[in-house]
């Protein structure tokens, strides 16, 4: 194997001792740039943990079975060949399991399987860029698993993971492309060509956003972004808070249809829910009967998408309290300004939320900003605008 330095740390990192003889690390954190060799690296690791161990049961985490087949486990397959004993282990192409030959395997999984997580007994368990997983699902998993977790990501955003790397039982291995010396030569003049210098500047490639994320590995903040400052709240606290719940609805048929839910609390709060988040060709029975099975009510206004007049009078049709959200030239800036001036807060356990707003952007050409938002990833942002800017008329509230 031709081991890297984030290997070498990570290998030192599960066999480090106290002198208790206890393992010194619960939560193994990578952290860092693109191309740093982490993925690579815990293939390597995985691979030699297994061989090493007996009856080991090690499986690959990321928030779909199918994600993690086109990425992790594509990777490992082109890794293992070139790994010692490679023909001594078997694969099975159903199960997407590894089995060695002392009965420790590796498996492919995903948090999509709630009976799997809920079932799931584990000796070492690796989440490969876990964005979308939740704290609480992370937890189920966690404590199923005898021996210890690994985590590699890109710290693209505020996550559960900041507060875990902080845990005494936990160390974070920060790398970039720099630690990698088998980085391809032109991927490594790429990412170099972000950095703001002299030379970069004259080129036109300096981004200071993508020399600090993608270059250093560290978090930042795009300067196109069009929300900051949301804050998270638990969805307990969402249940109980004391004010009257709206939804918001915006149609997809390819892309997901979206329901949120919101609350105000009279004064300058927002707080939103995600209950839904859905292709429409992806759903069983009507839309209709799609909201009736996750607790939709029927007597709350439902703000819904007026560019498809169809599906409101279906549901409308089905007894929903549907209203057409108000649209006509500069609304969509108009709504993004109000939603701005006002504070806002969602659950933690509304990932495709919290998604849509990390990476909610203006349109940028040539770097001038064109005070236009880009139609990607907005599905869930859009019901929620139109939920919003319903409630600043029928509650007339005043933007701030």
């Amino acid at each position: 194997m031709k081991a890297t330095i984030v290997f070498q740390k990570n290998y030192d990192a599960i066999n480090a001792i106290d002198v208790n003889g206890i393992r010194t690390y619960r939560h193994i954190v990578n952290t860092g740039s693109s191309r740093s060799s982490k993925t690579y690296s815990l293939i390597q690791l995985f691979y030699l943990y297994a061989f090493s161990n007996k009856n080991k049961r090690l499986s690959v985490w990321r928030d779909t079975k199918k994600d993690c087949k086109d990425t992790v486990l594509a990777d490992m397959k082109k890794a293992f060949i070139d790994f010692e004993n490679y023909e001594s282990i078997t694969f099975n192409k159903t199960e997407s399991i590894f089995t060695f030959p002392n009965n420790s395997t590796i498996e492919i999984c995903g948090t999509d399987d709630e009976e799997k997580i809920h079932g799931f007994q584990g000796d070492v368990i690796w989440l490969n860029e876990p964005y979308k997983i939740s704290k609480d699902t992370f937890d189920q998993l966690s404590m199923r698993t005898s021996d210890f977790v690994l985590i590699d990501w890109n710290p693209k955003k505020t996550h559960w993971i900041d507060t875990l790397s902080k845990q005494d039982n936990s160390i974070v291995i920060h790398s970039t492309f720099k630690d990698n010396p088998f980085c391809p030569l032109e991927q490594k003049k790429k990412i170099l060509s972000y950095e703001p210098n002299d030379y970069n500047n004259a080129q036109g490639t300096a981004d200071k956003f993508m020399w600090e994320c993608y270059g250093l590995g560290l978090k930042a903040e795009k300067p196109n972004r069009i929300y900051k400052g949301f804050g998270t709240i638990t969805k307990e606290f969402y249940d109980g808070l004391p004010y009257n719940e709206y939804y918001g609805m915006d149609f997809g048929s390819t892309n997901p249809s979206s329901v949120v839910g919101v609350k105000f609390n009279g004064e300058n709060e927002f707080y939103s829910h995600e209950y839904l988040y859905k292709p429409i060709r992806e759903m069983f029975g009507t839309l209709a009967e799609n909201l009736e099975a996750i607790g939709i009510r029927k007597d709350i206004p439902l703000i819904c998408d007026s560019a498809d007049p169809t599906r409101i009078g279906e549901l409308q049709m089905a007894g929903f309290n549907a209203i057409p959200a108000v649209k006509g030239q500069g609304s969509v800036n108009q709504g993004i300004g109000f939603i701005n001036s006002m504070r806002n807060f969602y659950t933690e356990c509304s990932l495709n939320y919290e998604h849509e707003y990390e990476n909610y952007e203006w349109e940028v050409v040539n770097g001038v900003n064109l005070d236009r938002p880009i139609k990607k990833d907005d599905h869930i942002l859009d019901a929620d605008r139109y939920c919003k800017t319903f409630l600043q008329f029928y509650l007339g509230i005043n933007q701030k």
